[in-house]
């Protein structure tokens, strides 16, 4: 009943809430953990703010980092990942070697707007980009560098102190992947973003009647020059894709 009360009345709820912001961490608390969907990004945004706040009250020292603009991903790396999650809330202090300055906020700006650039280097097989190139996703490939669960920790970590922060990032990501992130269930639909010629063939197949279409469960995979063949389920490259199975499929 209070869900159907909210929803009926939700631009009415979020003009109360924009309000008076402080009713979230009250009595409207319960409509961010039980009908997020209710509140406007602006209100959304303004809790999330607010918890932020909360974290950081306490001492928790400095963060101090050093590193070279030429080897940034890799330094920054090395300091960042041995560090215990407290430690991640302290001040943070960046310099650049041989590089005179107090950082008094500037230069961990640019430290993070650079470092979220590095961190989609191709280079670092961590990322690849979507097609319409303005978005990244994480690259089915990064199995090739042997540290690539560890780079995807330490890219984590840099997103969590920015967002604690207040900092922005020059990256940015595919709703899919934003969508696994919070553990949102997927739809064939989220593949648009990332490969819109695939997107269109599953759409027609199930539009349509593929009687006599030679599809398997299995799709074929660039890697690295070489095609490789991956199954869907087990022995899929032996099982027809046909009318009664294509939702599976899909």
């Amino acid at each position: 009943m209070l869900m159907l009360i909210c929803e009926k009345n939700k631009n009415i709820l979020n003009m109360i809430i924009k309000q008076n912001p402080s009713l979230l961490s009250s009595n409207f608390g319960v409509v961010v953990k039980k009908m997020p969907r209710v509140l406007d990004f602006d209100n959304k945004r303004t809790y999330f703010k607010h918890e932020i706040r909360k974290l950081r009250k306490g001492s928790y020292g400095s963060l101090r980092l050093k590193v070279t603009r030429k080897n940034l991903f890799m330094e920054s790396f090395n300091q960042i990942i041995t560090k215990k999650p407290h430690e991640l809330r302290g001040k943070l202090n960046v310099q650049f070697y041989d590089e005179e300055g107090v950082d008094a906020g500037g230069v961990a700006r640019e430290w993070f707007l650079s470092l979220s650039r590095e961190m989609l280097n191709p280079d670092y097989a961590l990322f690849r980009p979507a097609a319409h190139g303005s978005t990244s996703q994480p690259s089915p490939q990064s199995h090739v560098n042997p540290d690539h669960l560890r780079f995807f920790k330490f890219v984590g970590r840099v997103i969590g102190k920015a967002l604690h922060d207040g900092y922005m990032l020059d990256s940015y990501f595919t709703r899919s992947f934003y969508k696994h992130m919070l553990s949102h269930p997927l739809t064939y639909h989220d593949i648009e973003d990332i490969d819109p010629d695939y997107y269109r063939n599953l759409k027609w197949i199930l539009e349509n009647d593929i009687t006599g279409l030679d599809v398997t469960f299995s799709y074929e995979s660039d890697e690295f020059g070489q095609l490789v063949t991956r199954d869907l389920i087990p022995d899929g490259r032996n099982i027809p894709v046909t009318e009664e199975n294509k939702k599976e499929y899909v």
